[in-house]
């Protein structure tokens, strides 16, 4: 691959090759009945695509970018070499098929079979760099047309979007138009799951509970934890001894400076339980996979009587309800944190800073679901309707 700028010429190596007969030398594309033709088609639309970020990356230097700074800026957001989005997802699928339940997998499985089949359907060859806005209303359009409602289009964006995660920290996926899905999401789209939390009252029922069972009271405190602070499983995965401090802990990034969320009596009695246990690496709180804090969850809500019956929209029981506590997973905890500060008039931008979601689109959501319960504390005023 050749890129032109200022003049200069740099060469870069697209890292595969095809036999002559199989390439198109006025598309620039390998042929279509050339082997694996659109996987490595998609592999150099993802180049190209990765040239453009770079150059815009440099475009705003005062001095003009040399090939060696060029060379250098592309190499580090070009994402590894793949035969396809289809060949990283199944690879998503094989490493994953061993920790998953059965259940995890076949879910998985299927969404990877509707992708196949939304490809087949539209005639659009799916990509990492084609992740966006456009795809999203397709996808979503494709699935009401198979009768799907709302959650389950949810439960597969999900999916959709913990693959693409799974691959740009594998380095295969270097576009980001896909974090935006859950915001693009029409309201319709949206699931009761998406808005689900504990009320105060439920939340100090399992926090007061007593449990004997050992991996139990770790998944208790382990999800208390994230309702008290409104940090994430993958951020209180990875914390370490070393972030905790007397009266705050740090959140580790990736990408730029630690997070500091302040804790509270409720946090600090919980981290001060486990401060003088050691585990594996230097862990702050045991080790524990998220199916198995799943797990455990629902077991000790239900001890907790956290039982208010939910209409669910895909429940298979002849009432369509189902008790709140099979419903608790670790994604509960945020939204318990948030609906709990709301209620305690912390600013919503205060609440997105402790979160480290900037704009975070569940304090918007749960703002508005506190609005429609206060508007209804005016059915309870004395009164009768007036007649038509």
């Amino acid at each position: 691959m050749t890129v032109a700028f200022h003049g200069r010429r740099v060469s870069i190596s697209t890292g595969v090759t095809v036999d002559l007969e199989m390439w198109d030398q006025n598309l620039q594309r390998v042929k279509g009945d050339a082997p694996d033709s659109v996987g490595l088609n998609a592999w150099l639309d993802a180049l190209i695509e990765t040239a453009g970020v770079t150059w815009k990356a440099l475009a705003g230097l005062s001095e003009k970018p040399g090939v060696a700074e060029f060379r250098e800026a592309f190499e580090q957001r070009k994402p590894r070499f793949s035969a396809g989005f289809f060949t990283v997802f199944y690879q998503f699928m094989e490493e994953g098929k061993n920790r998953w339940s059965m259940a995890t997998y076949r879910k998985v499985r299927t969404i990877y079979n509707h992708m196949r089949e939304f490809e087949q359907e539209t005639g659009r060859t799916l990509g990492f760099h084609r992740m966006d806005s456009e795809f999203l209303d397709s996808f979503t359009s494709f699935y009401r047309r198979k009768g799907n409602n709302p959650l389950t289009t949810r439960k597969a964006v999900n999916i959709l979007v913990w693959f693409l995660n799974w691959a740009t920290e594998k380095g295969y996926n270097v576009f980001y138009a896909y974090r935006k899905f859950y915001r693009n999401l029409e309201p319709a789209e949206t699931s009761r799951q998406e808005t689900l939390y504990l009320d105060w009252d439920e939340l100090m029922r399992l926090f007061h509970l007593r449990v004997q069972q050992p991996r139990m009271r770790r998944a208790r405190d382990i999800f208390c934890l994230m309702c008290f602070t409104g940090v994430r499983f993958s951020e209180l995965d990875t914390l370490t001894r070393n972030d905790l401090g007397e009266d705050h802990i740090r959140i580790p990034r990736k990408n730029g400076p630690r997070r500091t969320v302040p804790l509270n009596r409720f946090s600090h009695a919980i981290l001060d339980s486990y401060r003088n246990r050691y585990y594996r690496n230097n862990r702050a709180m045991p080790e524990m996979s998220l199916v198995t804090l799943n797990k455990y969850l629902k077991i000790a809500g239900k001890e907790a009587e956290i039982n208010t019956p939910l209409l669910m929209p895909e429940s298979k029981s002849q009432t369509g309800e189902i008790p709140k506590y099979d419903l608790l997973t670790a994604g509960v905890a945020p939204n318990t944190f948030i609906m709990n500060a709301l209620r305690l008039d912390i600013p919503p931008e205060i609440i997105s800073a402790y979160t480290g979601v900037s704009d975070d689109i569940r304090v918007k959501t749960l703002q508005a679901e506190m609005a429609r319960r206060e508007m209804k504390k005016f059915d309870r005023l004395p009164g009768e309707n007036r007649q038509p």
